[in-house]
């Protein structure tokens, strides 16, 4: 029986795990896969030009299958599923459903690698502004800076609700 969008084990998870920083690594882990999301006081996004925070994230952490179809206006999303079969559903038709099921933030984070520089569409239950990369995304827990959580892309960009 085939899952609906709603019916995903999209679950809350602790940021640390969620975006596989709980064990210190000198390479971004490029295999992982896992996704959910957590709520976060602040996070940096960083990029070559510079970096900002953004305050009072949702951070949703999602998977693009390295094989996905190269879409312009769209990202292919892949969840494995705990019976080891997987589901690949298209990102603005899951944001259109989870974004109202999950708790209100000033802003949603993507952690979402987008290989073919996509460009996301406004979902149309978005309720604050929603950030999202351009190319691959690596994460950090930068112990310098506080153990403040980073997420790197080539670019950021934000769509406003």
């Amino acid at each position: 029986m085939a899952l609906t969008i709603a019916e995903l084990p999209f679950i809350e998870r602790p940021v640390l795990e969620l975006l596989n920083l709980e064990e210190e690594r000198a390479q971004p882990a490029h295999d992982y896969a896992g996704y959910g999301w957590a709520r976060v006081e602040r996070v940096w996004l960083a990029d070559p030009g510079g970096g900002r925070f953004v305050e009072d994230a949702l951070v949703l952490a999602l998977h693009s299958p390295d094989d996905c179809e190269p879409l312009t206006e769209d990202v292919e999303l892949e969840l494995d599923l705990p019976d080891g079969s997987s589901v690949i559903v298209l990102a603005s038709a899951f944001l259109g459903v989870w974004l109202p099921r999950l708790p209100r933030a000033s802003a949603v984070v993507l952690a979402l690698c987008n290989p073919h520089r996509a460009s996301l569409p406004r979902v149309r239950t978005q309720t604050a502004p929603l950030h999202y990369a351009l190319g691959d995304v690596t994460s950090w827990l930068d112990r310098d800076h506080g153990d403040r959580i980073e997420l790197l892309a080539d670019a950021w960009v934000t769509l406003h609700a």
